[in-house]
């Protein structure tokens, strides 16, 4: 299915913040070998997403944003590693930004107030459990804004995704990773940690240009 930007999606999600050391991402968050060179600094993310409504129907998603380096002469962010539990996701969001998803599965189980998430295809590689809070406040990315800057098959995407949602302080209760498949976070302790439910979502066009020679 071909379903070309911009996207407007709904669902729910976690998102862990960190201020990951240079070095950890360096060695842990899967850059291309040229972009290891360049100084990394920030906010970084770890995002843990239910989609309910998108135009490829629903998926699950994790991914993460190490955090900004000097990317296509400006200060950006970039997904260096992405899974997705749908293959039209997987497609289109390679086609439309340039985010370089790859397919496993996702078992996502909630007791109580416990969100219990497994992912990885025969053999988990990831496990998790999350414990949201109560108290409700908004999430805006007015307040904390994204820019990404991606490069896949000769082409660089920069795009501004666009979102707001309701959310609860949360509380990560384990964590378990092989770092064959993503970065080893269970070694560093997320600044916060938020559950956003619901949100909504806009990832509009991005600005494309060709890559001129090999890079």
């Amino acid at each position: 299915m071909d379903a070309a930007a911009p996207w407007h999606l709904t669902g729910r999600g976690f998102i862990l913040m960190y201020r990951f050391q240079d070095s950890f991402i360096r060695e842990n968050c899967f850059l291309p070998e040229e972009w290891k060179e360049t100084k990394w600094s920030g906010m970084g993310y770890v995002m843990l997403v239910d989609y309910q409504d998108t135009p490829v129907g629903p998926y699950k998603e994790l991914l993460v944003i190490p955090g900004k380096s000097r990317l296509g002469g400006s200060r950006l962010a970039t997904i260096s590693k992405i899974y997705v539990d749908s293959v039209d996701s997987m497609e289109n969001g390679r086609k439309n930004w340039g985010i370089p998803k790859e397919l496993t599965d996702f078992t996502w189980e909630q007791e109580g107030r416990e969100h219990i998430i497994s992912i990885g295809s025969g053999e988990s590689w990831m496990d998790i459990v999350l414990e949201p809070g109560s108290v409700p406040f908004p999430v805006d990315t007015r307040i904390l804004p994204i820019h990404l800057y991606q490069e896949l098959n000769n082409k660089i995407y920069r795009v501004s995704p666009r979102g707001k949602g309701t959310g609860h302080f949360t509380l990560v209760k384990g964590i378990n990773v092989n770092p064959n498949f993503f970065p080893d976070i269970d070694l560093v302790e997320p600044l916060v940690a938020i559950y956003v439910d619901p949100f909504r979502l806009t990832f509009p066009e991005p600005e494309i240009e060709h890559i001129i020679g090999n890079q």
